[in-house]
């Protein structure tokens, strides 16, 4: 029976059971304390002991066995002490201890687990291409603020962080090393004396414990310090993690004397550190306790709650990379590769546009420094479309109804002032009832569908449009009759076309021109075909105009040319310096428009 469960329980298996009964474990051998380990290399040195590899015979296993490197009776006691409060802190990043005991000489040693990996020291002073990544480093930074926390919870103080006492291991482990002068919170300072000169950079051993550059002004004063102490030292640490050089030089004073700028960006600009890491280094090492980061826990969340906030931006960056392929595809012709500069230089049509500024768009509103999706945007904007869309059209109209009551007011002034020459007319000596009707009825029709379109708020309607290109020519022919076809009327039909032209619904200029021209074309014709009176001849080799509805008054007549002359220059100059005016106020908001633009993503030349 007993066999059987021997069997089923693995008992008579060599290592639980000796050459005996089966099924009953034999006494375990062990090893005398000088037996039990045998010695391997050196595996580190400090101020007050040494680190070396072991093999547990006993377990079977590698061990570390720390021993120590002075003799005195202070050394001892604080020997001890280290291993004492390391074996109480229980935490996965601070190294369990295994053993507490004495050697053949009577000297104390404690056993360690073996670690495998690399200090935050040798880290940082490696070659940065082959560092870590930051964040990496950044959440080995947070693990070790959490360690020191649960140190700190349990009343224990390190006093000496520093990067040669951070480890990173081979497997994703992080480990507080060296807890040789941890002190417990609120034990009195005994004095101490050193034994022996401490290198810069090494643990001092004597009154003042810890290490310069690390230590905070009151460590090093000697007072009395808390847990803001540890603080001090993790943010120099992420002083270092962030900028690659120390915020104090090792084994100078200055952390207690001067001033100093702990902002990692002032001292590497090139390594884009974000604000916030900048302000924790800055609260974590302020020289006032009550201005500094109160727990070693508020600082690894702040570190924690950056890098949650950088793994969002990383997930971001992945979907605008995503959105940009997108893009890229609603740009590419089928039978071509997908490339930006491809896709660039080919003629947009609307529907690939329009997809392709949207997921460019968001794109570059996941990644805010995706250059590439802002080169897109950029591109999209800027360059005109083979076909207007129609919410622009629909836009664009409402601007040209815009700026036709401006033009329409303009152009109640001017016909106005042309129904102001009635009575000049009249004065001159041009006493016809028919011409002088006509000429009046236009002018006044003119100004009346101008007062109307100047109080509009709907596009201009076909037959308004008719009924105002009917009214000019009407007004171009009555003085075509009047003064001959090619004396005044020429530059009456061309300051009409002129006014005309200025808004897209009156169509194609050049039949614009061409039924204003038959004001005058058509009266001439009609004379040299006889229909009509002759208006002019020529006689003696000189050109006489005749004239046989009145009888021109002179000087009246030439009065009344210089009046029109002023005038129709007049309102010809005030037409222009309107629409060279509308233009340079569309030019200069396109040009803000574009300057926005610019500041938002970088527009390439």
């Amino acid at each position: 029976m007993d066999s059987e469960r021997g069997k089923d329980t693995g008992l008579d298996d060599p290592i639980t059971t000796g050459g005996g009964m089966r099924g009953r474990p034999s006494e375990l051998r062990f090893a005398r304390a000088g037996e039990r380990y045998r010695m391997g290399k050196l595996l580190g040195k400090g101020g007050m002991g040494e680190v070396l590899t072991a093999t547990d015979d006993q377990i079977g296993r590698e061990v570390a066995i720390k021993r120590m490197a002075l003799t005195s009776e202070q050394a001892i006691a604080r020997f001890v002490r280290e291993a004492r409060i390391q074996g109480r802190l229980e935490h996965p990043a601070i190294v369990p201890v295994h053993e507490l005991s004495v050697d053949e000489e009577g000297y104390p040693f404690f056993v360690m687990k073996r670690l495998t990996g690399t200090t935050l020291e040798h880290i940082l002073d490696s070659p940065e291409e082959i560092r870590p990544t930051r964040q990496r480093l950044l959440r080995a930074f947070a693990d070790v603020c959490l360690a020191v926390e649960f140190a700190h919870t349990r009343e224990v103080i390190h006093r000496d962080l520093k990067p040669s006492n951070i480890m990173l291991g081979d497997f994703g482990e992080v480990y507080v090393l060296d807890w040789g002068v941890a002190r417990l919170m609120g034990e009195p300072l005994a004095p101490e004396t050193p034994d022996r000169e401490t290198p810069p950079g090494e643990t001092e051993a004597g009154a003042i414990l810890g290490t310069v550059g690390y230590m905070p002004p009151e460590q090093l004063r000697a007072e009395a310090v808390d847990a803001r102490a540890d603080v001090y030292a993790l943010g120099c640490i992420l002083y270092e993690i962030l900028a690659g050089a120390p915020l104090h030089k090792r084994g100078q004073l200055t952390a207690a004397f001067d001033d100093y700028d702990a902002r990692p960006s002032s001292r590497a600009p090139e390594h884009d550190i974000p604000p916030e890491l900048d302000a924790l280094c800055v609260a974590a090492t302020a020289v006032e306790l009550e201005h500094r980061t109160r727990s070693a826990r508020a600082l690894g969340d702040g570190v924690q709650r950056y890098l949650d906030g950088d793994r969002d931006t990383a997930r971001r960056e992945r979907l605008a990379a995503e959105q940009l392929d997108l893009a890229r595809a609603a740009l590419a012709a089928d039978d071509e590769p997908v490339t930006l500069s491809s896709s660039i230089r080919r003629p947009i049509g609307d529907a690939r546009r329009r997809t392709a500024m949207q997921h460019a768009s968001r794109a570059l509103a996941l990644d805010p420094n995706a250059t590439e999706a802002a080169n897109l945007v950029g591109r999209l904007i800027l360059e005109p479309s083979r076909e207007t869309p129609r919410e622009v059209v629909a836009e664009l109209e409402l601007m040209d109804v815009a700026n036709l009551r401006g033009q329409a007011k303009l152009a109640v002034i001017a016909f106005l002032i042309t129904l102001g020459f009635v009575p000049i007319i009249w004065w001159v000596g041009i006493r016809n009832p028919l011409h002088v009707s006509l000429f009046a009825g236009a002018a006044l029709l003119n100004a009346i569908i101008a007062s109307v379109l100047a109080r509009s708020t709907r596009r201009l309607s076909n037959s308004l449009l008719y009924m105002i290109v009917a009214a000019g020519v009407v007004m171009v022919a009555t003085v075509s009759r009047v003064f001959t076809p090619f004396l005044v009327t020429p530059g009456l039909a061309a300051a009409l076309v002129l006014s005309y032209c200025l808004h897209p619904r009156f169509g194609r200029w050049w039949l614009l021109g061409l039924v204003m021209s038959t004001g005058a074309i058509v009266p001439w014709l009609l004379e040299l075909a006889g229909v009509i009176n002759r208006t002019m001849k020529g006689v003696d080799g000189q050109l006489v105009l005749y004239n046989d509805s009145s009888q021109l008054l002179m000087p009246q007549s030439e009065i009344a040319l210089a009046l029109y002359t002023i005038a129709l220059v007049i309102m010809v100059g005030a037409v222009a310096r309107t629409t060279a005016r509308t233009l340079r106020e569309a030019r200069r908001i396109a040009h803000m428009q574009a300057w926005h633009l610019r500041q938002l993503v970088p527009i390439p030349s």
